[in-house]
């Protein structure tokens, strides 16, 4: 599903086709993605935007095996910061970036949010619990239920519920032990339409719902819609209809959302570029076409691949990256990206089995230079005041133990913490 679907341009049969080698391209990624800069000595609003603004999006995960997810790209490329100030750039008017599943669940810019119509129109495409031939009908009431609860404020999934009340049974869904409860799912559903949005997390990672008026310095009031008639009545009718993509006659932005994904990228794949925000394929090589034609992107030849580079995306000559990478980081969340431009396999493990794991639980990819050079199971020991490196797996050639250290001791004082135990040799923070 990576592959070219365009018919090669003429100048590839001229032979003139832009030729990189895979060295170049790695370096061309890495600088796209910000990872090539000096990190500054003060970390400054002006940097966390600037960076924000250049991935695009910033990953959501609960796991805070080291901390939240969306913290650690920014140290990766600006080193430490103050995690209050990125806080408030999130949660506080003016809003930098709102939640939204652009890239699994995602902080994006207000306007990107706005690339989502036909997501969000059609948010039913998914069976939340409104087409359950039983209980369909009592889950839309809770919906409206749930919308009523919050006209007294913003509030948590448990907030919600303790004000609502329903008598439809709860289910398991198998999601990896998590089983939201049904105000969680009329939540969500409410939350894929844009018909609630998100004023912030509590200290428990909770996401706190809202109505858009409460997010209005950046996200438009929507109303709770129902399948291709507005109506709920078609959607239980027509299940076949009410999960087919296009009816509402909505689109996304997919030409504006590829053209944040390809310089973002700075050198990509086709599937690589559909997958930054999560787009099909089709519409996705439409938009690529557009932006071919329009000389935007560029098509290159990486050492036999073809591949398409942003027109003012940079190649540095060498890059000095120093940094240890979330497994949501934009640079490796598309795991054949990286296997093309580094010749690097990697999982995050979290998801297998303890006897089946090779390299740890929660993994991060080491960038030195231009390669990414090894893996690192981490975990921050708060009772014991560690940042731990309970496992380090370097690739064939390459061990850099004292790169890492530097890197590990650096994060740990990020982190507040005042040692740093890498395979078994303590480290304490001077």
């Amino acid at each position: 599903m990576d592959g070219f679907p365009y018919r090669v341009s003429a100048v590839a049969y001229c032979g003139s086709m832009q030729k990189m080698t895979l060295s170049a391209a790695r370096r061309t990624a890495i600088a796209a993605t910000g990872l090539d800069r000096p990190r500054p000595a003060q970390v400054t609003a002006r940097h966390l935007k600037s960076t924000f603004a250049r991935l695009g999006l910033t990953q959501i995960d609960s796991v805070s095996r080291v901390v939240r997810s969306h913290y650690l790209p920014f140290f990766s490329r600006l080193g430490p910061y103050p995690r209050e100030t990125l806080d408030r750039l999130l949660y506080s008017a003016p809003r930098m970036g709102v939640e939204y599943w652009a890239h699994a669940a995602a902080f994006v810019p207000p306007e990107t949010w706005r690339h989502f119509e036909q997501s969000r129109t059609e948010w039913w495409r998914n069976d939340y619990g409104q087409r359950h031939p039983e209980t369909g009908a009592a889950f839309r009431e809770l919906q409206a239920s749930v919308l009523d609860a919050l006209e007294d404020g913003p509030k948590t999934a448990r907030g919600v519920a303790d004000v609502v009340d329903h008598e439809i049974p709860e289910r398991h869904r198998g999601h990896w032990g998590w089983n939201p409860s049904q105000v969680k799912m009329a939540l969500e559903a409410l939350f894929a339409g844009g018909t609630v949005s998100a004023t912030g997390r509590n200290d428990h990672f909770e996401r706190i719902y809202a109505l858009p008026r409460d997010v209005s310095d950046v996200l438009p009031q929507t109303s709770l819609a129902y399948g291709p008639s507005q109506t709920p009545e078609l959607s239980l009718v027509d299940p076949a209809a009410s999960r087919q993509r296009g009816i509402s006659g909505t689109e996304n932005n997919v030409l504006e959302l590829t053209r944040i994904a390809a310089r973002a990228l700075g050198i990509a794949r086709p599937g690589c570029v559909a997958d930054y925000f999560r787009q099909q394929r089709a519409p996705t090589d439409e938009a690529i076409r557009t932006l071919l034609e329009t000389g935007e992107l560029i098509e290159v030849d990486v050492e036999g691949t073809r591949a398409l580079k942003w027109h003012t995306a940079r190649t540095p000559r060498r890059v000095d990256a120093r940094a240890l990478l979330v497994p949501f980081d934009p640079l490796v969340f598309y795991r054949p990206r990286i296997e093309w431009l580094f010749d690097f396999h990697y999982r995050i493990e979290i998801y297998t089995p303890a006897k089946d794991r090779v390299h740890g639980y929660y993994v991060l990819p080491f960038l030195l230079g231009e390669r990414l050079v090894g893996r690192v199971d981490l975990h921050r020991d708060q009772a014991a005041d560690t940042l731990r490196a309970l496992k380090v797996t370097w690739e064939p050639g390459e061990e850099h133990q004292e790169e890492l250290a530097l890197e590990l001791c650096e994060m740990a004082k990020w982190l507040g913490l005042g040692a740093v135990d890498m395979s078994g040799t303590h480290l304490p923070l001077s």
